[in-house]
């Protein structure tokens, strides 16, 4: 039996972040140290150490890391896990390979807005 929530524990570096998206699930961040951006759904609101931001289900999203960070992303049930893992293995990500983001994504409910 799978797990109905996924806890990922990110480091973010400064200017770090994915283009917006969507996706079908649930999603939260609870910042441990440093700061970052929130973007949900047009509206950027700044996040420090203690804080959390709740993202809803399809709402477009994204976040900038301004140092630093260290985060929590938390997840409902979804693909979450799986979009990683397979973009571990196929994704050349220095310089990004954005079609193959695209991709990956797509493969794995992740809408871009790009």
């Amino acid at each position: 039996m799978g797990s109905s929530i996924e806890i990922f524990d990110t480091t973010g570096t400064p200017g770090g972040g994915p283009p917006p998206h969507r996706h079908a699930w649930e999603e939260a961040y609870v910042v441990l140290s440093g700061e970052m951006d929130v973007h949900l759904d047009g509206v950027t609101t700044r996040l420090s150490a203690g804080e959390c931001a709740h993202v809803p289900a399809n709402v477009a999203h994204g976040y900038t890391t301004i140092d630093a960070t260290h985060f929590l992303t938390i997840v409902t049930k979804g693909n979450a896990a799986k979009f990683f893992e397979q973009a571990a293995t196929e994704i050349e990500m220095n310089p990004p390979d954005i079609a193959g983001v695209l991709r990956v994504g797509a493969q794995n409910g992740i809408a871009f807005l790009v």
